[in-house]
């Protein structure tokens, strides 16, 4: 039993190095954080479940006044006191669904899009733990769920609602 629990250990490890390597390689660090718009971030929640890359979403409150029932990785508007693009996301994603910053390994900053409000959203990719429990925010986050990666690489690929893992408190 051991020896087979070691053997799936190594496997995760190697999936979340492979990952690891391919993601830095698109670091953009803080190239961005010096253009003049309204900065704000999300965070790229990945974990490694049965063997396979998965992603964090959330969907927002209906009691938002913006993008309510959207889907979308937790995050938002920075503040004054945020150092910086990553301690923005990593805030976020505390207020949002309970995710405490040393519970994410941030690996990169990725390059930023601009959003329908003009704001600079800079995504910030990092490990959780597949064991994770998110607590939504009833105000900010009606639910979330686990999305294998493959899905969004191989559009072949149909994905079964059944398996996602999902927590809806509204």
């Amino acid at each position: 039993m051991e020896a087979a629990s070691s053997g799936a250990d190594r496997r995760r490890k190697s999936i979340k190095d492979k990952a690891k390597i391919s993601l830095r390689k698109y670091d953009v660090g803080d190239k961005f954080s010096h253009l003049p718009l309204t900065k704000a971030s999300v965070l790229m929640p990945l974990m490694v479940k049965d063997e396979k890359l998965h992603v964090l979403f959330t969907v927002r409150s209906m009691k938002l006044r913006t993008s309510p029932g959207e889907v979308c990785f937790p995050g938002g508007k920075s503040e004054a006191t945020d150092r910086d693009e990553i301690a923005t996301a990593l805030r976020e994603a505390k207020e949002e669904v309970g995710l405490c910053p040393e519970q994410v390994e941030v690996i990169c900053r990725l390059v930023p899009g601009i959003d329908k409000m003009g704001s600079l959203v800079t995504p910030v990719a990092g490990f959780i733990d597949d064991t994770f429990q998110a607590c939504p925010n009833p105000e900010e986050v009606s639910a979330v769920f686990v999305v294998p990666l493959d899905y969004f690489i191989n559009p072949h690929l149909t994905l079964d609602l059944k398996h996602l893992q999902q927590r809806s408190d509204n």
